[in-house]
């Protein structure tokens, strides 16, 4: 239930209405800023076709969202020590599965949303060049604020490889559930329970 509601608030933090910023002035920030601002308006805008046509909400999260997370290291994250004990074929299919996860959780969260905003805070350098985090609070009424912390790597360009809702890392909440399916059936197991689940989707 935990990793459902920090999915939920993730996703809609990606993409919810009101957003607010200082300005963008890296582009890591940019980045963010971006793909929130672009699927706001898909979710304005294009509402009656997202009820009528169930698929074109996926497209559009493929097209704006995916190109700016990396789930290569989100599933490294998620997986943990036991990364290295997976072969390549391995780590292909958990990263593919992973994706699948996320992807059908998210895309299922942005048909909750009901006027929640996002504002962000001015942006503050870490102490690595290809690291970089994007601070911003998630604001519904009738609830207390949340912070929603995006942390990004410069790899090829900058991407998302982590969002924390409330102080708790959305990717490394999978931590403990992945080590316990990996303890009863290994790295084969852990990867056929997440087809099933994702098979169930």
């Amino acid at each position: 239930m935990l990793k459902r509601i920090q999915v939920i608030l993730a996703a809609m933090a990606l993409s919810m209405v009101g957003v607010a910023s200082h300005a963008a002035d890296h582009p890591a920030q940019t980045l963010v800023v971006d793909s929130i601002t672009a699927m706001l308006d898909v979710l304005k805008n294009e509402g009656d076709r997202i009820k009528s046509d169930p698929d074109y909400l996926q497209s559009r999260v493929d097209e704006l969202i995916v190109p700016n997370l990396d789930f290569d290291t989100m599933t490294k994250l998620a997986v943990g020590k036991f990364w290295r004990k997976a072969d390549n074929d391995q780590k292909i299919e958990l990263v593919k599965e992973f994706k699948t996860l996320l992807l059908n959780t998210y895309t299922g969260a942005l048909t909750e949303y009901s006027g929640e905003s996002i504002t962000f805070e001015p942006f503050r350098p870490e102490s690595r060049d290809d690291r970089a985090v994007v601070r911003s609070t998630f604001s519904q009424a009738g609830a207390s604020d949340v912070p929603v912390v995006y942390k990004l790597r410069e790899k090829n360009g900058w991407s998302i490889y982590d969002i924390e809702v409330n102080n708790l890392s959305l990717v490394t909440s999978y931590r403990s559930a992945f080590t316990n399916e990996i303890g009863k059936g290994g790295i084969a197991g852990l990867i056929d329970t997440l087809k099933d689940r994702n098979a169930k989707s």
